[in-house]
């Protein structure tokens, strides 16, 4: 369906998207301070206002908070500035930080194209046309849009969308986080992700006490062993009607890090894994499972250099230890709550389908959105793909169309025009 948004709009946020691609904010390597400033621009070119609030000691990290209308805040529009990294630019179609349109597809190609950069340049500009509708209906209303920052470090950031809330900056009677996509997100998967390290015994590889093994405990074989019984085990594929298609997950050895040198055994070994919950999973239970097949195989091992050096003080050599990293819950909202039904609607009237309502497989910061008490869909936006991939891309035509949708579900669900 064509966009009634008018092609002049169209072509101002596609170059403003182009913009916000070229410049960088890797999380972890670039702050987010330039990408804000730009947005700021832009902000003030549509006559938005707009204001910047930063973490103690984040300055160079700020978030941004947009805002149509002067009343109480009716409803918040989510998105983060920050992008993962690139492995391997020559992969790539175009540079990945270019901004670059392919013209055979009407795609742009870039790193947070549609992760999630576009997505806030169409809420930006949802903001603006809410702006004409406010001012036109001379409502006591307002609509906010939080450009926020550190989402990529594991969505569960202190100085983001988490600071905003806990003073009481952003607020709303819904919410929608603009990840791409036409699926109706009504949740997402929570995410336990543990560090394991095991700790053994140096020795030299050509030494006689390591070939008759009276001294040495290799840590990495050790740690190989539990990410493997971890891999095998039949784990409990916890279900749930808002996630078809998805279940418990664990994922071991997601990065790992062992030994110091070629030529000596390794005394530490260390892997994450990745595990995606389900509401109905009891992070307690996961945890003592794993620990209990950690300390299996590690008795195992144990008692392997035990036998071997026939030495009874060498049951020690090999220990091991759990860390959680991050930790959050899964997050959800009722199907028919009435801010899904107003995006289903929106979705059908301009786009001609009916869209899937399902929770998403990544964990999102939308928990704390729900946490806090705003009914929020936690993705929903711009047509894209290939999320943290090669040629990352947003569909130009699907931009104007997601900034209609956005405006219909703000209008309907808060009844602007009763």
């Amino acid at each position: 369906m064509t966009s009634k948004v008018s092609s002049s709009l169209t072509s101002s946020m596609t170059s403003f998207l182009c913009d916000l691609i070229r410049i960088r904010s890797v999380c972890g390597i670039h702050a987010e301070r330039f990408v804000a400033e730009r947005i700021c621009v832009e902000c003030q070119s549509l006559k938005l206002k707009y204001d910047l609030v930063s973490a103690p000691n984040e300055e160079l990290r700020p978030n941004i908070i947009v805002t149509a209308g002067n009343g109480p805040s009716k409803f918040l529009f989510v998105g983060h500035m920050d992008t993962v990294n690139v492995e391997d630019e020559t992969q790539w179609l175009f540079p990945p930080f270019a901004g670059m349109i392919d013209d055979k597809t009407q795609r742009l190609i870039g790193r947070g194209a549609c992760d999630n950069k576009g997505g806030i340049v169409c809420a930006l500009y949802t903001l603006y046309l809410l702006q004409q509708i406010i001012n036109e209906q001379n409502l006591n209303i307002s609509i906010q849009l939080a450009c926020v920052v550190d989402e990529e470090s594991g969505a569960c950031s202190s100085i983001g969308v988490r600071y905003l809330l806990d003073r009481k900056l952003i607020s709303g009677t819904g919410a929608i986080y603009v990840y791409p996509g036409t699926n109706v997100t009504i949740g997402h998967r929570g995410l336990l992700r543990l560090a394991i390290d095991v700790k053994g015994e140096n020795v030299h590889t050509g030494s006689v006490e390591w070939n008759t093994k009276m001294k040495g405990a290799n840590a990495s074989t050790a740690l190989a062993r539990i990410l493997i019984a971890l891999e095998d085990y039949a784990w409990n594929k916890d279900k749930d009607p808002a996630f078809p298609d998805l279940t418990l997950t664990v994922t071991p050895g997601t990065i790992l890090n062992g030994g110091g040198f070629a030529s000596v055994v390794p005394s530490n070994a260390s892997a994450l894994v990745d595990i995606r919950l389900m509401p109905s999973t009891s992070v307690d239970d996961i945890l003592k499972k794993i620990e209990e097949i950690m300390n299996i195989i590690i008795n195992e091992r144990n008692e392997f250099y035990c036998k071997m050096s026939l030495d009874s003080t060498s049951s020690t050599r090999l220990s091991a230890s759990i860390t959680i990293k991050n930790q959050l819950p899964a997050a959800t909202i009722d199907s028919n709550h009435p801010l899904v039904l107003s995006c289903v609607n929106a979705v059908k009237k301009i786009l001609n389908i009916i869209p899937t309502t399902n929770g998403c497989g990544p964990a999102n910061e939308g928990y704390m959105l729900i946490d806090s008490g705003i009914p929020t869909i936690c993705g929903f936006g711009p047509i894209g793909g290939n999320v943290h991939g090669v040629d990352e891309w947003i569909s130009i035509s699907s931009m104007a169309q997601t900034v209609d949708i956005y405006v219909d579900i703000v209008s309907n669900y808060c009844q602007l025009f009763e």
